[in-house]
């Protein structure tokens, strides 16, 4: 199963119906009633704040009441305890790592249209995506593989010119240092050519991160045609969130024929 490292973040809640329990209690017997939720968390509400202490990590088990979907969650990290008007108190905790199926089930609860899914996915980081695989099932899907290399593709032939980029950057400062030019000169350009080379290290790491991570997802879709058909809206939603419309035409190019290096390089001309 998959397994996400995800930070935890302030990020929109939604309010949804759901019970959350011990990961013992199969029946809901002992239930907690569910507060919010969304992508990287959940809050419950229970009466004697002693059960849980900050920074303590838990099993929990899930049901989504609007679907009777019941899903577990075994890395869940107690972030406060609050309370609130009604002499209960509010207990928020961090999703800090899910397998794919548990994804699949919590972006259910949580992506219940197309307006939360927006609200959601604008607030969300690319970190939150960054899983590593720990005895994952493989999609059974050629094509979904055949998806994944064309993604996995533009990710190698991305890291690849960030490495012609890094060899150029210190060749420039190189060029600086070893100029005529006055101490003061070479301080701003200096600042100029680092600032530059921040910004452009910033945009090609995330560029190439979102290509491995949509590789990721692709090579471990579901089988179940339900789950395969909710994988997709969640890919659809990491697409529109983590590729830039540039990375998206270059991903269609890769669809026309042409090899990573030919539809990076297509780019410029359009």
């Amino acid at each position: 199963m998959i397994q996400m490292d995800l930070e935890q973040r302030q990020s929109a809640r939604f309010v949804r119906p759901f019970q959350v329990t011990n990961h013992e209690d199969e029946t809901f017997s002992v239930a907690f009633e569910g507060a919010d939720v969304n992508l990287t968390g959940l809050g419950f509400y229970i009466d004697d704040p002693d059960l849980f202490l900050p920074q303590q990590l838990i099993s929990l088990r899930v049901k989504n009441e609007q679907t009777e979907e019941v899903y577990c969650l075994e890395g869940v990290e107690v972030i406060h305890l609050r309370p609130d008007e009604n002499g209960k108190y509010l207990c928020g905790c961090h999703i800090a790592q899910v397998t794919s199926g548990q994804l699949l089930a919590h972006h259910r609860l949580v992506m219940t249209d197309a307006q939360t899914a927006l609200v959601s996915m604008e607030t969300s980081q690319l970190s939150e995506f960054n899983f590593m695989e720990d005895g994952s099932a493989l999609s059974t899907d050629q094509s979904d593989f055949q998806e994944a290399s064309m993604a996995l593709n533009l990710a190698v032939t991305q890291s690849d010119r960030n490495q012609k980029e890094v060899a150029r950057f210190i060749n420039a400062v190189d060029s600086i240092f070893n100029s005529g030019l006055s101490a003061e000169m070479k301080v701003q350009d200096l600042k100029d050519e680092f600032d530059d080379f921040r910004a452009y290290l910033h945009q090609m790491n995330e560029s190439t991160l979102a290509f491995a991570t949509l590789a990721k997802l692709l090579a471990h879709t579901p089988e179940e045609s339900n789950d395969k058909l909710a994988w997709k809206t969640l890919i659809s939603d990491f697409e529109n969130r983590f590729l830039s419309e540039e990375q998206q035409i270059a991903y269609d190019f890769m669809h026309q024929g042409l090899d990573a290096d030919e539809a990076l390089k297509s780019l410029i001309n359009i």
